[in-house]
């Protein structure tokens, strides 16, 4: 499954991010956590500055948080010529 070890790293993390920046978004990448930003474009502009068009995890802080997905970035259509 695509971005499961973002997954399993973000949930290794959730107590402590759940204490100090509930209703933000954390950017993950591999077993790394680049930070936590207030708003999801926030999250996904740095995401995009750090890792480009590699695979990264966008998640809400949140006990119950829903999933945003963006399918241009999965398949890499963010740099397709118009």
């Amino acid at each position: 499954m695509a971005l499961e070890r973002e997954r399993e790293y973000y949930e290794s993390l959730k107590e402590d991010l759940l204490r100090h920046h509930e209703g933000q978004f954390a950017v993950i990448h591999a077993d790394q956590l680049l930070g936590t930003y207030t708003t999801f474009d926030e999250a996904l502009a740095a995401g995009v500055r750090a890792y480009g068009t590699q695979p990264f995890l966008i998640q809400e802080v949140a006990e119950k948080a829903g999933e945003i997905q963006h399918p241009a970035l999965t398949v890499g259509m963010l740099y397709a010529p118009p």
